[in-house]
C-alpha cells in the first residue's frame, strides 16, 4: 500500500472537496480578527505580529464580527473536535489581551479543556498519521518517536504494526506526556515510554547513534532550539539506510496565527516562523546526512489547504565498502559540514584523481579514526583532519577477571562435571559407531576406509570420525581395515540408550539441566539420515525454525557459563573504565541465539557510559529475534555479518570485537581473524571463546553445519583449531595476547574451552 492510500483509508467516507471551504471561512475570520486588532504588541509576540503583517499584506479581508455557526459548521467539517472551535473562538474575543500579553494563553487553554490534543485530532493529522504509520510499518522494526504527545500518531503506528515483531519506545520532553502513554500502551510488552529532551544528545540519553531503524516525530521538530542540531541527532542515532518520518507545517495559517501559535512564543524576540517551507525541509534534511523521499499530501490535494505536509528521508551515511570516488561524490551533494570517515579512506580520498574536481567547500573538518594520515593527506585534502585517539585503559583489571569467573560455578563439584562431559562425550563416540553399524557397516570382517566413506553427504566429517574414534581407541586398522575394538553389543540401540540416559542424569546433577545431552541425543538418533543427505541437518537441528532446542547448548554447560562470566567480566572491566566522552564501539559477530550477548549487555548497561553494540549474525532468522529480545537496550543495533567475506565495515570502527564460538565456523580461520582485527582501533580488543579440542558431541550435531576448512585444521580433518594452532592464528593476525583462560592446572583446562582476547598494539 502507498502512503497516500493509507492515508486516504484513514479518511474513510469523507469528501476532501469540503474541507478547502471549511479552511476557507476559519482563515477570513481570522484575517478579519488579525486586522481589527490594534495596540500594544509584548516582545515575545513580536514575531507574531509580524506573520499577522505578511498574512494581511496585500489583503482586504473586511470588517470583523463575531462568527456565527458556520464557524463551528467548518470546525466539525475538518474533523475537529467541538471544544477546538469553542477555544478558537475565545482567542479571537481576547486578541489584543494575547498580543500585549496581559492575558496568557494558557488561561484560555485551562478554560477550554484538552486543546493540545483536539489540535492534532482532526482530518488533515487523521491522514498524515495514516501515511506516517504505513511509513513505519514499512521501515521498522526499531521505532523510536518523537514528542509523541497525546499519542495520536503513536495508536496509528501500533495499528499499522500489528502482527509483525517490533519494538517500539514513545519519547517526549513532558513526563506527563510519558505516564499517560505508560497507561495507554503499556500493556504491549513491545513498546517502552522514555523522556526524551529533542535539544540534547541522543546517545547521552541512553539512544545510541544508529540503534534504531525508523525515528517518526508528528509536528514536533519545529520545536527544537536548532532544527539542524536536531535533525543530525536524529540522523546519528539511525542505523544506515534508515528512515526519518515527520509530519510539519510549511506554511502559517491565519487560523493557527490566531490561535495556538501563541504557545510557540518565547521569552527571547523570535526573528522569523518556526516552521520551515518545503523547499527549506529538504535543504535542512539533505545538510543533515539525509536523501529526501515522499512528500504528501500534493500540492493540488484539497488537503494542502492546512499547510500539513508528511515527509520521508533515508539515512544516507557513507558505507565502508564505497569507493573514494564515490564518497566524495556524496560529500560534494549533501554538503555536510562534519564527517567521520577511517583513516584509510581518509588516505583514498587523497589519492582519488576527482579530488581536483570536487566541490567541498561546504565540508569544515574530517574527524577520523585510525593511523595518523600524515601531512601530504592533509594538504592534498585543504580541511581540517581531526584524529579520534584512541582509548588507553590499561590492563590493570585483567588479574582479576580469572577470580570472577570462577565466582561462576562456585558450588559446583568441577570434577563431577568434568567426568560429567567425559561421559557425555564417550558416549557421543559410541553413537558414531551405532550409526555406522545401522549403515551396515562393521558387520564382519572390518571395512575399508574407502567402504566407510561409500555414498555419505558428509566425507569429511567421517573422516573426522574415523580419527577421533581411532585416537579414542575405539577403532583399530587391520591388514587395511578399519575394526570396532568394544565388542557390537556395546554399541548396540538398547546399550546406547542406557549409556544416554546415564549421561543425562551425570549431566543434570553438575548443571541442572540436561538439555544440551537431551538434543544431542535426539540428532544421534538420526545420523544415519544425516550421513547419507536423506535428511538435511537444518531442519533437524532447528526444526520448524525453532531454536530454543539449541539455545540451553551455549547456556547450561560449565563451560560455557565460565566463559559468559569471562567475558562479561573483562567488558565489564573495560566499560568502568572508559572515558564519558566517548562511545564504546562493540561489534559482536555470530552472536546466533545471543548467549554472549544476554551476559554482555548488563554490564555496558551498569557501567553508565555511552555504548553503540553492533548484534550481527549471517542469519536472518537470529537478528529478527534478538531485535525484539533486546528491545530494552536501544543502543544495540542489528546487522548481517558474514566471517567467511571482507565486511562492509570501516577499518579501525570498533574498540571491542566479540565471538563467541563462531571462528570455528569459518573456512579459514586466519583470514577471518585479521579482517575482524582489521576493523578494530588502535588498542582496541578482540574477544573470543573457541573450543581447543575435539568436542565428540559437536561431531555427530552442529559439525554438519560447519563450512569445511581451508586453515590448519585440513591437514588434520579436526574440526577445532589446538591452542597452539589458535596462538598463532592471533599471532599471524598482528596482535597482542593479553589473557588467556582458564589457565594451567584450572580444572577446567581439560576441556579445552578456551577465552581469549587480544590486542591491537599502539602503531607508530
Amino acid at each position: 500500500m502507498s502512503l497516500h492510500e493509507a492515508g486516504l483509508t484513514a479518511l474513510g467516507d469523507l469528501d476532501p472537496g469540503t474541507f478547502a471551504a471549511a479552511m476557507e471561512v476559519l482563515e477570513r475570520v481570522s484575517l478579519q480578527a488579525m486586522a481589527a486588532v490594534s495596540g500594544v504588541v509584548a516582545p515575545r509576540h513580536r514575531w507574531l505580529a509580524d506573520r499577522w503583517e505578511q498574512a494581511l499584506r496585500g489583503r482586504t479581508p473586511g470588517a470583523y464580527r463575531e462568527p456565527g455557526d458556520e464557524f463551528e459548521a467548518a470546525y466539525a467539517a475538518l474533523g475537529f473536535p467541538p471544544v477546538m472551535a469553542r477555544f478558537h473562538r475565545e482567542t479571537l474575543a481576547w486578541l489584543p489581551h494575547l498580543l500585549d500579553d496581559t492575558v496568557p494563553l494558557r488561561d484560555l487553554l485551562v478554560r477550554a479543556g484538552d486543546v493540545r490534543t483536539a489540535y492534532q485530532d482532526n482530518v488533515f493529522t487523521g491522514y498524515l498519521n495514516a501515511a506516517c504509520a504505513e511509513a513505519v510499518r514499512q521501515a521498522g522494526p526499531r521505532v523510536l518517536e518523537l514528542g509523541g504527545g497525546a499519542g495520536l500518531s503513536t495508536a496509528a503506528a501500533l495499528a499499522a504494526l500489528r502482527g509483525k515483531d517490533y519494538s517500539y519506545t514513545f519519547t517526549d520532553m513532558a513526563p506527563l506526556a510519558v505516564r499517560a502513554a505508560e497507561a495507554r500502551f503499556g500493556d504491549d510488552h513491545r513498546v517502552s515510554c522514555r523522556v526524551l529532551d529533542l535539544d540534547a544528545d541522543f546517545a547521552g540519553q541512553g539512544f545510541a547513534d544508529g540503534s534504531v531503524d525508523v525515528v517518526s516525530a508528528g509536528n514536533v521538530l519545529h520545536n527544537a532550539t536548532d532544527i539542524g542540531a536536531a535533525l543530525r541527532r536524529i540522523r546519528r542515532v539511525l542505523a544506515p539506510g534508515g528512515k526519518v518520518v515527520f509530519t510539519e507545517s510549511v506554511r502559517d495559517t491565519a487560523t493557527t496565527l490566531t490561535s495556538v501559535q501563541f504557545l510557540l512564543s518565547r521569552d527571547e524576540h523570535r526573528d522569523r516562523t518556526p516552521f520551515l517551507d518545503l523547499g527549506e525541509w529538504h535543504a535542512a534534511l539533505v545538510a543533515a546526512g539525509f536523501e529526501p523521499g515522499t512528500t504528501l499530501p500534493e500540492p493540488s490535494s484539497p488537503l494542502a489547504a492546512a499547510g500539513q505536509q508528511l515527509f520521508t528521508a533515508t539515512a544516507a551515511g557513507i558505507p565502508g565498502d564505497w569507493p573514494a570516488a564515490k564518497v566524495l561524490a556524496h560529500l560534494e551533494r549533501s554538503r555536510t559540514t562534519e564527517v567521520v570517515l577511517p583513516a584509510a579512506m581518509v588516505r583514498a580520498l587523497a589519492d582519488e584523481p576527482s579530488l581536483l574536481l570536487a566541490d567541498l567547500s561546504a565540508l569544515k573538518v574530517i574527524r577520523y579514526h585510525g593511523d595518523e594520515v600524515g601531512d601530504a593527506v592533509r594538504a592534498a585534502l585543504g580541511v581540517e583532519l581531526a584524529r579520534i585517539e584512541p582509548v588507553d585503559v590499561g590492563d590493570d583489571f585483567l588479574a582479576g577477571i580469572a577470580d570472577e569467573a570462577d565466582l561462576e560455578l562456585d558450588g559446583v563439584d568441577l570434577r563431577a562435571a568434568v567426568a560429567a562431559v567425559h561421559e557425555f562425550g564417550r558416549t557421543a563416540l559410541l553413537s558414531m559407531l551405532n550409526a555406522l553399524h545401522r549403515r551396515g557397516l562393521f558387520r564382519g570382517r572390518g571395512n575399508t576406509e574407502q567402504e566407510v566413506l561409500e555414498g555419505v553427504a558428509y566425507p569429511r566429517l567421517l573422516r573426522g570420525w574415523l580419527e577421533v574414534l581411532s585416537a579414542e581407541g575405539l577403532l583399530r586398522e587391520e591388514n587395511g581395515l578399519l575394526i570396532p575394538v568394544p565388542d557390537a553389543e556395546a554399541y548396540s540401540d538398547a546399550a546406547l540408550d542406557r549409556a544416554w540416559s546415564q549421561a543425562a542424569r551425570a549431566w543434570q546433577e553438575t548443571t541442572g539441566s540436561a538439555g544440551t545431552v537431551e538434543y544431542a541425543r535426539a540428532n544421534a538418533e538420526r545420523l544415519p539420515d544425516l550421513l547419507d543427505g536423506s535428511c538435511d541437518a537444518v531442519t533437524l537441528l532447528f526444526p520448524e525454525g525453532r531454536t530454543d532446542l539449541a539455545e540451553a547448548l551455549y547456556r547450561e554447560n560449565v563451560t560455557g557459563r565460565y566463559q559468559h562470566r569471562a567475558v562479561s567480566a573483562f567488558i565489564g572491566g573495560l566499560a568502568r573504565r572508559w572515558p564519558a566522552d566517548r562511545p564504546l564501539r562493540v561489534l559482536e559477530v555470530g552472536a546466533g541465539t545471543g548467549a554472549t550477548t544476554e551476559r554482555v549487555l548488563p554490564v555496558l548497561a551498569a557501567a553508565g557510559i555511552e555504548v553503540d553494540y553492533l548484534y550481527t549474525d549471517v542469519s536472518k532468522l537470529f537478528l529478527d529475534q534478538a531485535a525484539v529480545r533486546l528491545r530494552d537496550y536501544p543502543w544495540v543495533r542489528f546487522g548481517r555479518f558474514d566471517i567467511d567475506a571482507d565486511p562492509a565495515l570501516p577499518r579501525g570502527s570498533f574498540d571491542v570485537v566479540i565471538g563467541g564460538g563462531v571462528l570455528n565456523a569459518a573456512t579459514d580461520t586466519d583470514a577471518s581473524v585479521r579482517r575482524l582485527a582489521g576493523l578494530l582501533d588502535t588498542g582496541g580488543r578482540l574477544v573470543l571463546t573457541e573450543p581447543t579440542v575435539e568436542e565428540f558431541w559437536i561431531l555427530t550435531s552442529q559439525a554438519f553445519l560447519m563450512a569445511e576448512a581451508d586453515d590448519g585444521r585440513s591437514a588434520t580433518g579436526a574440526t577445532f583449531l589446538t591452542l597452539p594452532q589458535w596462538n598463532a592464528v592471533l599471532d599471524g593476525a598482528g596482535l597482542e595476547r593479553v589473557l588467556g583462560l582458564p589457565g594451567e592446572g584450572h580444572p577446567l583446562t581439560p576441556l579445552g574451552h578456551r577465552v581469549f582476547v587480544a590486542r591491537v598494539p599502539n602503531r607508530t
